[in-house]
């Protein structure tokens, strides 16, 4: 029996609604780790959903997906190293669309309670969704657009850095990170000049730090700002001959806050992104006959989204909730495109997603929503989803 015990003490793998809180800038399920006293500690999450595009004057085929699957694993070696990890599949299988990606694994070193460090590959710190984006904590079937296109979400990348927590109400977190690659920059964003750590060019680096206050409980007020190059030290074959890539500093910056009071939960989160050297990346992507060769010198966008659990006003005391939510997106990927270039009205669009999310226990998520895109250029559908999600 002391075995037996000993083996449930090294392994964390708690069900109860109690282990569901996140530390350190990670996700609930991703912090079980921190919990422990020593040795292994498993998680993870899964999400799916049916998406109906069956509607409009275009509709497209409709769609089921096993979004994700993931697993953490992580080991607590003793009170002050943490080594931490999360392994994602998406798409159920890798002879289609899917993949096997190492979100992050990080080896965390803690000093105080204001000063630690992490090493290894990190989640970026910006936005609501990129470090926290286990489906449960989160409203709808699909992530913020602003969050996948203007912070392009989930986004990695090798580094390091420090993070603590100064009194009760400020965070903080400051890496030093592997910069983007410019070479996947596209019309609708910086979303795949992302690198990760497979094999990743390191001749430009970059620089994030983030601030979370929570002046009043349940009132949270952060920012995060990015910056560094992305020509990597590149040159792009046009025609036989090598163009030398620009530097394409790249700078990010965004405001986010969230305020909870009872069963209201309201966020808000605005994001905006500078190019540099705009117009000699399109004027080479264009060359070299890229599909989407316009790169704007600025990209912005903003979302607010508001939701209500129901379940208190009708069974006081009850585990589950039962939230109806309404968000508002706006984004601009083209907003201020170099002389010459025409903008692709595409990707300005307008996103209005209501939608209901039910949990029968903190740990699973079902979500149906309506998904309205309008976009400048009057090409995107409108579809339904219905999704589930899990942590564990």
């Amino acid at each position: 029996m002391d075995e037996v015990e000993k083996l449930r003490a090294q392994v964390a793998a708690p069900e109860e609604a109690t282990a569901l809180e996140s530390k350190y800038g990670l996700g609930p399920a991703a912090s079980k780790i921190y919990s422990i006293g020593r040795g292994v500690s498993i998680g993870g999450y899964v999400e799916g959903r049916y998406a109906f595009r069956d509607l409009g004057d275009s509709p497209d085929d409709n769609q089921v997906d096993l979004h994700r699957e993931v697993l953490y694993v992580g080991y607590k070696f003793n009170d002050w190293i943490t080594w931490n990890s999360e392994i994602e599949f998406e798409h159920a299988s890798t002879e289609q669309n899917g993949s096997v990606t190492v979100e992050f694994s990080a080896l965390d070193f803690f000093f105080t309670p204001a000063f630690n460090a992490r090493l290894g590959v990190l989640l970026v710190p910006m936005g609501f969704t990129n470090e926290v984006h286990e489906p449960p904590f989160y409203y709808s079937t699909f992530r913020p657009e602003v969050e996948r296109l203007i912070l392009p979400s989930t986004w990695s990348e090798y580094g390091g850095g420090f993070f603590g927590r100064i009194g009760e109400s400020l965070s903080y977190r400051v890496y030093l990170v592997g910069g983007l690659n410019a070479q996947g920059y596209e019309s609708s964003g910086i979303r795949e000049g992302r690198q990760g750590a497979s094999e990743a060019l390191a001749n430009d680096l970059a620089v994030v730090a983030r601030l979370e206050w929570e002046p009043l409980e349940g009132l949270s007020l952060g920012t995060s700002y990015y910056n560094g190059g992305a020509g990597q030290d590149q040159s792009l074959d046009i025609g036989g001959t090598e163009f030398d890539m620009p530097r394409a500093e790249t700078t990010i910056f965004e405001l986010h806050s969230s305020y909870r009071w009872q069963g209201l939960t309201a966020r808000a989160l605005f994001a905006k992104t500078h190019i540099a050297d705009a117009g000699e990346l399109s004027t080479l992507f264009t060359a070299a006959g890229n599909e989407q060769p316009v790169i704007a010198r600025r990209q912005w966008g903003a979302y607010g989204e508001i939701a209500y659990d129901v379940i208190p006003l009708l069974f006081a005391g009850s585990e589950m909730s039962l939230e109806p939510f309404f968000r508002f997106e706006y984004l601009d990927t083209q907003s201020h495109v170099p002389r010459g270039f025409v903008a692709d009205r595409m990707w300005k669009q307008r996103i209005y997603v209501p939608g209901i999310q039910f949990k029968p226990i903190p740990n699973v998520v079902l979500k149906l929503d309506y998904r309205n895109v309008d976009d400048f250029a009057g090409e995107a559908g409108d579809q339904i989803d219905f999704g589930f999600g899990l942590v564990f």
